[in-house]
């Protein structure tokens, strides 16, 4: 009904562009064109490389790999003994060092140059006099320097301050003593903490993270080759005019193409999602060690609605993605015009896990992109709300129709689709 009251429309407002037919039935052709232009793409080997090999590679990866690979880094970091450049005397602080093997001390006349050679990782610079001023319960200063622009500089400045926190307390506990007084006195409220978030919570946080990010980048990327190749690629192979003349109409053709787009787009994202709770519900034990036993599961009616809301998104960036290649000149030219869109989704998603507060308002599931976003993380984090879902799925319906209406307008003007 859409279509056809905004088919009446653009003919009042456009007398000279092309109507569509108001007796024909669009259900039949949209059919044969959407059933055309499907197995067209399915014999477009670059159209399968994208839409089901690419992701299903590269989500093991990156849920898998990278992880293990910042874990490896971490291990490797956390049980290493860096080489620290120690200048002074403090006899008691190497004993400690050595015994904690906190830190390696190394001896050099230049620490300075040492570690922007990274000959050591970190300089300890110990006042004269250190031990006779403690001895005589004075205080004083040791400098650290290190650079901030490595990662093992850093780690190894942390373990020197662990090793100056230790011999502090040593310090303090001996100071006690002598004045007949127990250090347990300084600490009369021990912490214990107690973390009662579920396995279920743990995991839709890890998926909250990874997931929605992932759909909206292989919904963009999933159809964007399908769309330049049926619009501006037939443009360029010249075999549009013959699809014209062809019985079903303008209208039937690109709802009809635009259901191709939606099928690759959406078929990308399913098998994204499923090689991504794969990966991590089987691969993550193994590779990835953490403290907590993660349970990584999706309950049904929660993967349903997840998947009418990918849906919907799919719909939305598969019009855009259309109308954009029915206006282009040619694959080249949409393909510079549908870049820009991978970025206007790719960055709100980063962004979102930074704007939290405004999860719990609604007019930002009235924004596109962003309404998406939010949907996925209250359905993966547990926090439903029934009313934000509605909202997001009735805005991606209006604007996915809205941007359709478009991209059938743009069909109908010989202006556009013939222009060289």
């Amino acid at each position: 009904m859409i279509v056809r009251a905004s088919g009446w429309l653009r003919q009042r407002l456009a007398p000279g562009s092309i109507p569509p037919s108001a007796a024909q039935p669009l259900g039949p052709d949209v059919r044969t064109v959407f059933a055309k232009e499907l197995l067209e793409a399915s014999r477009d080997r670059r159209t399968l490389l994208v839409m089901i090999l690419l992701p299903a590679i590269i989500m093991p990866l990156a849920t898998l790999g990278i992880p293990y690979l910042e874990q490896r880094q971490q291990r490797a970091i956390a049980t290493s003994t860096p080489s620290v450049a120690i200048v002074g005397q403090a006899s008691g602080l190497v004993h400690l060092a050595y015994t904690t093997k906190l830190i390696r001390p190394v001896k050099t006349n230049d620490p300075v140059k040492a570690l922007r050679e990274r000959r050591v990782l970190a300089v300890l610079k110990i006042p004269q006099g250190m031990e006779a001023t403690i001895a005589r319960d004075g205080q004083v200063h040791v400098v650290i320097q290190y650079d901030a622009s490595d990662s093992e500089s850093v780690a190894a400045r942390n373990k020197v301050v662990d090793l100056i926190s230790r011999y502090s307390q040593q310090v303090v506990a001996r100071r006690l003593l002598a004045r007949h007084l127990n250090p347990t006195d300084l600490l009369p409220v021990v912490l214990d903490e107690r973390n009662v978030a579920t396995q279920r919570q743990l995991s839709g946080l890890l998926l909250a993270s990874l997931l929605p990010f992932f759909i909206a980048m292989w919904a963009v990327v999933g159809g964007m080759s399908v769309a330049v190749d049926l619009a501006a690629g037939e443009k360029e192979r010249g075999t549009l005019e013959s699809l014209l003349v062809t019985p079903p109409t303008r209208e039937a053709i690109v709802v009809g193409k635009f259901l191709a787009v939606l099928a690759a787009s959406l078929g990308s994202v399913i098998i994204v999602i499923t090689t991504m709770m794969l990966s991590l519900r089987w691969g993550y034990p193994y590779l990835v060690h953490t403290s907590t036993k993660l349970d990584v599961s999706l309950p049904l009616g929660t993967a349903v609605v997840l998947l009418g809301i990918a849906l919907l998104f799919s719909g939305l960036v598969s019009a855009i993605q259309l109308a954009v290649s029915v206006y282009a000149r040619s694959p080249r030219e949409a393909q510079q015009y549908v870049t820009p869109l991978y970025f206007a989704i790719v960055l709100p998603g980063l962004a979102v896990q930074y704007i939290s507060e405004w999860q719990a308002t609604s007019w930002v599931y009235l924004m596109p992109v962003l309404n998406t976003f939010f949907s996925f993380r209250e359905l993966l984090l547990g926090t439903i709300n029934w009313w934000h879902l509605a909202l997001t799925a009735v805005s991606c319906i209006f604007y996915a129709t809205l941007i359709l209406e478009v991209a059938i307008w743009l069909f109908g003007r010989e202006s556009v689709i013939f222009r060289t």
